[in-house]
């Protein structure tokens, strides 16, 4: 365990008591033990330090101190501009791998969206918010795995043309791009990540990508096309291929010089 997420009905109290899973998870699965010291990180990304106090028919008693140290253990996502994820919804449990592998590479919000293609489909908001709760149970357990410093939200699954309404106004700062397996116009992901975005959402289609009414909606929203090469993914490996495309390019966009 690279930390351990609190819960997030933790609201800053200088202890936190744990019961259920995350106790079990603490006690069975790491064998910890009163003394024992962790870092620990909460709903908006700050790092504390944590000790087991005192354990209990189950429970165990967290001290919760802020950790003071600068830099240590920091990945840079703060330094990034915000990247958003909308998924459309794959078959089976891909989603769950999709889900996964976004928050361990730093994706701050994961939109899944029932598009004209998508075989699963949203049966009803019990089903929906079922889903959203596995879904906040992987993000939680990839955060504790992979140490990012940055809480991945999840969003229930929603029609995709209800887009416009989840994202809310654009804004200037807003790079929108859609994932085609064709290159509809030719220009690279160098040429969109240019300028200085505070976000970009990247879209990426289901089996058998997006329709072409699909494709004009996201063009009448402003999404741009882009492209990932002359082979065909798998949906769940282009939503981690184009999701790693842009961290790389954000991150190293000091030691290139974008063209015109």
């Amino acid at each position: 365990m690279r930390q351990f997420v609190l819960p997030p009905d933790w609201s800053g109290e200088p202890g936190c008591v744990l019961a259920g899973e995350a106790a079990r998870y603490l006690l069975s699965v790491l064998r910890l033990s009163p003394g024992d010291r962790f870092p620990g990180l909460d709903r908006e990304g700050r790092r504390y330090e944590l000790e087991i106090r005192a354990v209990e028919a189950g429970r165990v008693e967290l001290a919760v101190r802020p950790d003071t140290r600068t830099g240590e253990g920091r990945h840079g996502e703060t330094m990034l501009p915000r990247l958003v994820l909308v998924q459309a919804l794959p078959k089976g449990r891909k989603m769950d791998l999709v889900v996964r592998q976004a928050a361990e590479a730093g994706v701050a919000r994961i939109i899944p969206v029932e598009s004209s293609r998508s075989v699963a489909r949203i049966s009803d908001e019990g089903g929906a918010a079922a889903k959203r709760e596995r879904w906040e149970r992987i993000v939680r357990e990839a955060l504790q795995q992979s140490g990012s410093s940055l809480r991945t939200e999840v969003d229930s699954p929603r029609p995709f043309r209800e887009l416009p309404d989840i994202l809310g106004q654009a804004s200037p700062d807003r790079v929108g791009l859609y994932f085609h397996e064709a290159p509809l116009d030719g220009a690279a992901l160098h040429r969109y990540l240019s300028g200085e975005p505070g976000q970009v959402v990247a879209c990426v289609g289901p089996e058998g990508g997006f329709s072409m009414d699909e494709v004009r909606f996201l063009d009448g929203l402003g999404f741009r096309p882009a492209h990932l090469g002359p082979t065909v993914l798998r949906t769940e490996t282009a939503a981690l291929y184009a999701v790693a495309a842009i961290q790389v390019i954000l991150r190293e966009r000091s030691s290139w010089t974008p063209t015109a």
